[in-house]
């Protein structure tokens, strides 16, 4: 018998199944709250009770009936898309110009930008709220949109840079030599190479003004609500279940973005293999 065809040894086995049950409970320990709360919220009664003794979507309607939960979702959602789109408009020039510049300064312009996805976000907006407050814009939509913007703009630029750093600059300057300006080539050359990084970047900018409540809690004010602002007013002062048809719906646009990511992975993958030789 050869030793490629040979069985594994019983030691490795064990090994094996030790990794794939450690993987199982750390899988069940990062669902189990999701399912929970996704189940309780179909719960027809006024308890939090799991698992739930009527099916109902009560606390959907109730929060469809509920005119300041309308106003923060569509608050967020409004909010949100207008983050990941200055993201982007600010983010791909910033990391094309990091990827592929070679200035003095550079290091330090890229630890700048990012600097907001390392400094504790608490520490950033009692920094923001001092600031805005000077200039009379605490509880402001135009607050909200400037620091989640800040928050999430090192997002796009991580994700963004790394692809332009694996792009071939062979592509871009094929374009050049043709005659193409600058702009004409990154704009039907460069970008279209990068699109699943700019949808991927967008998503995760998305994602990160739609969930943020700390900047929110600092800069809103009381007129200004979002939806994570709502949460937590209703959990310190209303505790019911509608709380988890909300949560719920969260769960449900991250996991959108997050199928949307995986989609734009799948599509660059697929391209990368019908350019392959």
């Amino acid at each position: 018998m050869s030793l490629s065809s040979a069985a594994p040894p019983p030691r490795i086995n064990a090994g094996r199944s030790a990794l794939w049950l450690l993987a199982g409970l750390t899988m069940l320990f990062l669902l189990a709250p999701i399912a929970v709360i996704i189940f309780v919220s179909f719960n027809d009664t006024t308890l939090f009770s799991f698992p739930p003794s009527r099916w109902s979507l009560r606390w959907y309607h109730a929060l469809w009936e509920s005119r300041a939960w309308r106003e923060a979702g569509w608050f967020s959602l409004w909010l949100a898309s207008l983050v990941a789109l200055a993201s982007l408009l600010i983010g791909v020039p910033a990391a094309y110009g990091l990827a592929k510049g070679r200035f003095r300064g550079r290091r330090l312009a890229e630890a700048l930008l990012i600097s907001p996805m390392v400094v504790p976000v608490i520490v950033l907006a009692l920094g923001l709220y001092m600031l805005f407050s000077k200039l009379g814009l605490i509880g402001t939509p135009t607050s909200l949109f400037l620091a989640h913007t800040l928050l999430a703009l090192p997002v796009v630029i991580v994700i963004v840079g790394a692809a332009f750093r694996r792009l071939d600059g062979s592509i871009e300057l094929a374009a050049r030599s043709c005659g193409a300006s600058f702009p004409r080539a990154f704009w039907h050359i460069v970008l279209p190479a990068v699109r699943p990084a700019l949808i991927s970047a967008g998503a995760f900018a998305f994602l990160t003004s739609f969930d943020e409540v700390v900047l929110t809690l600092f800069l809103g004010g009381p007129r200004t609500t979002t939806l994570p602002k709502k949460i937590w007013e209703s959990v310190k002062f209303e505790l019911d279940p509608s709380l988890t048809a909300v949560s719920t719906i969260l769960i449900i646009v991250s996991i959108a973005a997050l199928l949307l990511v995986e989609l734009a992975r799948r599509s660059r993958i697929q391209r990368q293999a019908k350019e392959a030789p």
